[in-house]
């Protein structure tokens, strides 16, 4: 009872949610390629394209670092666009499906052995470790997409409240 003697009936919460436009979503998601393409494809090309131009032997090739980031962006954006509809879950499987994929692939170059430009001395450097703990956070992506995916098959609408809170 309040101090005028009405009883007050605590609100109840609705579950509601609020979906973004997709306008909106898509402008988000661009804003979100900017600084992930500096990430992804801009500074590595840019690092090893300076590398090269010193003459020395690429650990990876330039195309692949493009085509890899690339196919990142790409997913990933589509990914962030689709997560109010039930491709998310399969998009999110797939964008870390190829994280791993491209991780395994800079895995397999492992050492790199730089050797000084008109010199008979090399520096070998190993990385495999790295790599292998940072091909946990896409295993675990597959792990949350596949979860989501089956969520969502189960209950479409469940897990918009929480994603999309009103």
């Amino acid at each position: 009872m309040s101090g005028s003697g009405k009883v007050v009936v605590p609100r109840q919460e609705t579950g509601g949610y609020q979906i973004p436009s997709l306008g909106y979503r898509i402008l988000v998601a661009a804003l979100r390629l900017i600084p992930a393409f500096f990430l992804l494809v801009a500074l590595p090309v840019a690092a090893l394209t300076f590398v090269d131009s010193r003459g020395i032997a690429l650990p990876i090739s330039v195309f692949a670092v493009e085509g890899w980031g690339f196919l990142l962006l790409g997913l990933g954006t589509a990914q962030y666009i689709s997560k109010p509809t039930r491709a998310y879950g399969p998009l999110m499987v797939v964008t870390s499906l190829l994280g791993l994929l491209y991780l395994f692939y800079a895995l397999t170059l492992s050492p790199y052995r730089f050797v000084i430009p008109g010199g008979s001395a090399s520096i070998s450097a190993g990385y495999s470790m790295f790599l292998e703990l940072v091909m946990i956070v896409p295993a675990i992506g597959i792990i949350v997409g596949l979860l989501i995916t089956a969520e969502d098959a189960r209950a479409p609408k469940e897990r918009l409240p929480f994603d999309f809170p009103a």
